[in-house]
């Protein structure tokens, strides 16, 4: 009996030994991050702004120092354990805490090791201080600068949220330098710097005439699309730099800093570059200025070279916050009769009275079903509709009327992303080619006037107007929901927007010759601020251009058909 016992205990140990084997199988994780162990980051940042890409920290080298040349794959760089990317120094890049090893001190040297000679190296010791972030600026070396502005420059940072949820903060570091002009042939880009609006309204009198080795406290904005703009003392415009790598922005030219088209004899469009991006909310960013190289086309060939100008960067000082709360919305008053409209969001009024013919500012709401009313100046209800809110969604309420004369709400939502896809896959999947803007020039068009059923845009001649998403036939109160940004480039010659009264098919049709056509040199916000003397004939962004009104003999002369334009950024 005894021996029987054990055999049974030893068959019932084995069943629970094979049953507590039998576990679920998990499936294989794969781990995407560039950094995968665990690693604190310091308060010290470096903000490489010269063309350094090595760095040395305690007599360690932390990248891998190796040049390729340029007709080798830039990828295949190899990558270390504190540049896992590339194996080489970026732009910016934020210090590890396990760096700090003497009493929260650390020596770096940071260089350049490329095919041609690059900038001297530059040594610094940097202390973390985890409460009171700090960023080491390094700009480019003296070879080709004057001024008393330091290769390294200590600047404090701010990660504090800002105090309003639906804004971002923004300042200026003006770390603009004399530069020396071989052959005089650029402009002087220096002294005291101002941060500005697209339309060269200065953002706060905290971020104006920053002298050059200052910088101002941060301001509060409310997070949305804006092209922002660093004007000097005069009002000259200050470019960005990385313009000629975009889509639509050519070269520079030396003389004015200003976007060039062509080649051979390249002309002189009066743009400054400067990119148009969303800045999210709880955001934090920095726009700093220095001396940068920017490219040129030499008169006369293909050729180009380089100059060194002051040019801004945009810097994120902390990363870009997921948008998960907020849309923008904005009014704008396409009703004959109206001389003003209110706009109300949720039983609550936003803004002030809108004008007939014009759009009311951009309102923050939180994203959710949204209930939107147009009010006349008393406060009295109109018209109503409701909207689901997506977070980050940009929307235009469009007031109009019917063809009975009530008034409607038209819901457009706005891409402002700079993105557009373009045929161009390889043709197997169904693919297509995705081309990102920073200096867009992108129209959408609509049709609010009820007499005239369908409406074509055009250029000069009934030619179709742009590239990409061009949208044809369109009916009153009616936004296509598949239409994209029909695109504009850089030109060089004035043009102008035509309507066109249609049958569904037919393109252009016939000119709709009472309408006053809209001229390029329309979408110039503010002539006076190109100080320069070179008008542009068109500035960037992103453009809304809709027919309103009413069409007829019987029309009254301020509700006569007429086209509009409503530009969503700032």
């Amino acid at each position: 009996m005894k021996r029987i016992s054990i055999i049974a205990g030893m068959l019932l140990a084995g069943a629970g030994f094979m049953s507590s084997c039998n576990k679920d199988k998990m499936d294989h994780l794969y781990d995407n991050r560039i950094v995968q162990d665990v690693r604190g980051n310091s308060g010290v940042r470096i903000v490489n702004l010269s063309t350094h890409n090595q760095v040395v920290a305690n007599n360690d080298t932390l990248t891998n120092y190796v040049v390729l040349s340029y007709l080798d794959d830039k990828w295949r760089y190899p990558a270390t354990k504190y540049f896992p990317d590339k194996g080489r120094l970026g732009t910016t890049w934020t210090l590890p805490r396990d760096l700090f090893r003497d009493n929260g001190n650390a020596h770096l040297k940071i260089e350049t090791k490329e095919l041609t000679v690059g900038e001297r190296p530059v040594e610094l010791d940097v202390k973390d201080d985890y409460n009171n972030p700090v960023d080491y600026y390094i700009i480019r070396g003296p070879f080709l600068l004057t001024g008393n502005i330091p290769e390294v420059n200590k600047v404090p940072r701010s990660v504090e949220a800002p105090s309003r949820p639906d804004h971002f903060k923004i300042r200026i570091v003006n770390l603009a330098s004399g530069i020396k002009r071989p052959d005089g042939a650029q402009e002087l880009v220096d002294g005291p710097m101002s941060l500005a609006f697209a339309d060269g309204t200065p953002v706060s009198a905290t971020t104006s005439n920053i002298t050059p080795g200052h910088w101002s406290e941060y301001v509060e904005v409310p997070y949305g699309t804006y092209q922002f703009r660093v004007l000097t003392a005069s009002g000259t415009q200050v470019t960005a730099s990385g313009g000629a790598r975009e889509e639509n922005v050519a070269m520079i030219d030396r003389a004015t800093s200003t976007i060039t088209l062509g080649s051979v004899q390249p002309i002189v469009t009066g743009l400054t570059y400067a990119p148009i991006r969303t800045y999210q909310p709880g955001g934090i960013y920095t726009i700093v200025i220095t001396p940068q190289v920017l490219p040129y086309s030499i008169p006369g060939g293909h050729d180009e070279s380089n100059f060194t100008q002051n040019a801004f960067q945009i810097i994120a000082d902390i990363a870009d916050p997921a948008n998960v709360n907020y849309g923008r919305l904005q009014a704008v008053n396409a009703f004959p009769g109206a001389a003003s409209l209110r706009l109300k969001v949720n039983g609550t009024q936003a803004g002030g009275n809108i004008s007939y013919g014009t759009a009311g500012g951009y309102t923050n709401i939180v994203a959710a079903m949204t209930t939107i009313e147009a009010t006349d100046a008393s406060g009295k209800v109109l018209a109503s509709t409701q909207k689901m809110v997506s977070p980050g969604g940009n929307y235009t309420a469009w007031v109009y009327g019917d063809a009975k004369g009530v008034p409607q709400i038209a819901m457009a939502a706005n891409n402002l992303s700079g993105g557009v896809f373009v045929p161009g896959g390889d043709g197997q999947d169904g693919s297509f080619l995705r081309v990102q803007y920073k200096h867009p020039i992108h129209f959408r068009f609509y049709n609010f006037c009820p007499d005239i059923p369908n409406v074509n845009f055009t250029s000069p001649n009934g030619q179709s107007f742009g590239r990409y998403g061009v949208t044809r036939g369109l009916q009153p109160g009616i936004v296509p929901e598949d239409a994209t940004n029909t695109v504009v480039g850089l030109v060089d010659d004035a043009y102008h927007i035509m309507a066109f009264r249609s049958n569904p098919g037919v393109f252009p049709g016939s000119w709709l010759t009472q309408v006053p056509v809209v001229k390029s040199s329309d979408l110039v916000a503010r002539k006076e601020m190109y100080v320069r003397g070179i008008i542009p004939n068109q500035e960037p962004g992103y453009y809304s251009i809709a027919l309103i009104g009413r069409d007829g003999a019987g029309a009254p002369e301020a509700s006569r058909a007429k086209m509009i334009i409503v530009k969503h950024n700032r």
